[in-house]
């Protein structure tokens, strides 16, 4: 599908794709953060197969447990504010996409 440049002459407001990029940041925000997370347990969980010294067994168990329940405390919420951001730029951009098609 080729680029389209809606203009706000057409209906769509600056103010209403303004928000819709903001959510789509937001999107991109929390999914770099999960990723970012996931990572970091993955690293930290390898790292724990190799280690050998009690401290540092128990420092990564510690590093491991504070990704994971950050992890956790962000996935609580987390879907429901991902489907409502794709609801509203759903819900937003469907009328501009109709005109373009149709107009």
């Amino acid at each position: 599908m080729s680029s389209v440049t809606v203009n706000p002459a057409q209906g769509v407001s600056e103010e209403y794709i303004r928000k819709i990029y903001q959510n789509l940041g937001e999107l991109r925000g929390l999914a770099q953060l999960v990723v970012y997370l996931a990572d970091q347990i993955e690293e930290t969980d390898k790292r724990l197969d190799n280690a050998t010294d009690p401290t540092q067994v128990a420092f990564l168990n510690r590093v491991l447990s504070m990704y994971t329940q950050e992890l956790e405390s962000r996935n609580q919420g987390l879907s429901g504010r991902i489907s409502a951001i794709s609801q509203d730029v759903s819900t937003r951009m469907r009328p501009s996409l109709f005109r373009w098609r149709n107009g």
